[in-house]
């Protein structure tokens, strides 16, 4: 009777543990690989490439979004260490990176008025769902030394405090093991 009633006691107390670690988001899933023979000691300038605005897979990003994308990029990079610089002839390594939006979640007629929104270019689609990949790029041989690829579902409004917290929480994570050691 008494193992019983401690079994019964410590389940009580382990209860609320469980059902803390349901209640958790999901962690985005990320994959990163690397050119194991590239020496990232030697790099400390970085430069982000600008998007191109007539590549028809980057016409579903807005500015708005690359703005956010590129901010939250050099952010977690100038935490790491590294100096972000303003031309490409400055830098040491390239950023490139490739949003693929998936499952468009409504559709916005009024999307001009909508301050901050993360409206497409063409149809007022917004997107929740989708894959980042970023690459990093030795400037010297143009090849790239680095790769991470997030897929992740966003819940808050593009422009909140809630939606920088988690693209820094993401950038952090795809950065976590760069440069690699």
């Amino acid at each position: 009777m008494r193992t019983y009633i401690l079994r019964a006691l410590a389940l009580l107390l382990l209860l609320p543990v469980f059902a803390a670690c349901a209640s958790t988001a999901e962690a985005p899933k990320i994959t990163t690989t690397y050119d194991k023979t590239y020496n990232f000691a030697g790099a400390h300038k970085i430069y982000i490439e600008p998007t191109s605005r007539t590549d028809p897979a980057t016409i579903t990003v807005s500015d708005a979004q690359i703005e956010r994308i590129d901010s939250a990029l050099s952010a977690e990079l100038t935490r790491k260490g590294f100096q972000m610089v303003d031309s490409s002839g400055q830098a040491d390594l390239l950023v490139t990176w490739n949003l693929i939006p998936k499952d468009p979640v409504k559709t916005d007629e009024n999307a001009s008025d909508c301050d901050g929104c993360d409206m497409t270019v063409v149809g007022g689609k917004r997107y929740s769902k989708g894959t980042l990949i970023v690459d990093i790029v030795d400037f010297m041989r143009n090849q790239p030394v680095w790769r991470s690829v997030l897929k992740t579902q966003l819940t808050a409004d593009p422009g909140s405090a809630q939606a920088d917290q988690a693209r820094e929480a993401a950038a952090a994570a795809m950065f976590a093991n760069f440069p690699p050691q």
